[in-house]
């Protein structure tokens, strides 16, 4: 994030806006072309910007330099996906909605927004630290078997954050409850984990050996989560690591 501060061209990399009265993802209407490149094949948002990087990360011609920087934006970008209000348009994202948290206007530093809820509060709440929350993750994905979820691709990932974003929606002023974050906990857990596993997924395509695909799916096991009204696409076949990803028709 201190990068886009400095390239501020890159803002639209880290997000992408599907209307929240759309069902899903569309390229021509959600994925500008880029402003500073209008020439480029790949345009201005997450879901062309993470097959972009995948590809960078796979040439093995670029210098390790450029390689790294395409590592440190995958790793980034699949993380962002995964948060819901990363793929809804409206309100921007989120952060134009006002909410009060458990009846405090302020969310440490800054004025408490929905989107910050989604990115900080909820997760500080649990109580946890890095450990802890992360034996936690591990130990659900173990017990609903999330590891059958790690295949897929990035439209599919963000058809899912929209809808979980539009389950999560209030109005501006709300109050955000202690029900609402213990339900929404779950859609938290359920994104932190998917992400990471769809990460290393990806991270062993590219840089180590292929796993198999994962069988399609797009709803975490047991867990009590808003069914995605989408259908999942298969995971993406693999590809070679030293051919890069050529951007979507």
């Amino acid at each position: 994030d201190a990068y886009r501060e400095e390239h501020p061209e890159t803002g639209k990399w880290h997000y992408v806006n599907i209307p929240k009265a759309e069902a899903k993802f569309d390229r021509n209407r959600d994925c500008p072309v880029s402003a500073a490149d209008p020439k480029s094949p790949w345009r201005d948002c997450i879901t062309d910007r993470i097959l972009y990087f995948e590809g960078r990360l796979g040439d093995d011609s670029l210098s390790i330099k450029e390689r790294a920087f395409a590592l440190k934006f995958l790793v980034h970008l699949i993380g962002d996906i995964h948060q819901p209000f990363h793929a809804l348009g409206d309100e921007r994202g989120g952060n134009g909605i006002a909410v009060s948290f458990l009846g405090s206007s302020r969310c440490d530093s800054y004025n408490c927004n929905l989107h910050g809820v989604w990115d900080d509060m909820i997760i500080e709440e649990q109580g946890l630290n890095e450990k802890k929350y992360t034996e936690r993750l591990l130990q659900e994905i173990k017990d609903n078997q999330w590891e059958r979820l790690a295949g897929g691709e990035p439209t599919t990932w963000a058809n899912i954050s929209h809808h979980y974003a539009i389950e999560a929606m209030v109005p501006n002023g709300a109050l955000i409850t202690q029900e609402y974050v213990t339900e929404e906990s779950k859609v938290v857990d359920a994104q932190l984990a998917l992400g990471g596993l769809r990460l290393a997924r990806v991270l062993n395509r590219i840089l180590g050996t292929p796993e198999a695909p994962a069988a399609p799916n797009t709803q975490p096991g047991p867990v009590s989560l808003p069914k995605p009204a989408v259908d999942a696409a298969p995971a993406a076949s693999p590809t070679p690591a030293a051919t890069p990803q050529q951007p979507p028709q």
